[in-house]
């Protein structure tokens, strides 16, 4: 069992890895972004792209541990 989960976990990362390259070689145009209060210097799409994803993987998790955790009112059945 501990070396299915190894080949799953080396699956898994062999997956990321080579999704990361081909999105790198097929975006690698750059692009500088400007949002009101902040600037990003001109950056492959790949990377922006990239970060992008994991910021809102992070912000969603974050989100969903504080949902999760928060107390919840409770009705009086009246």
């Amino acid at each position: 069992m501990k070396l299915l989960k190894r080949l799953v976990t080396l699956a898994w990362v062999l997956a990321l890895l080579v999704t990361g390259c081909v999105l790198y070689l097929f975006n690698s145009e750059t692009v500088a972004i400007d949002l009101v209060w902040f600037q990003i210097p001109a950056v492959s799409l790949a990377v922006a792209l990239m970060s992008t994803f994991v910021i809102g993987v992070v912000t969603g998790g974050i989100l969903s541990i504080l949902v999760s955790i928060w107390p919840h009112k409770k009705r009086n059945p009246s």
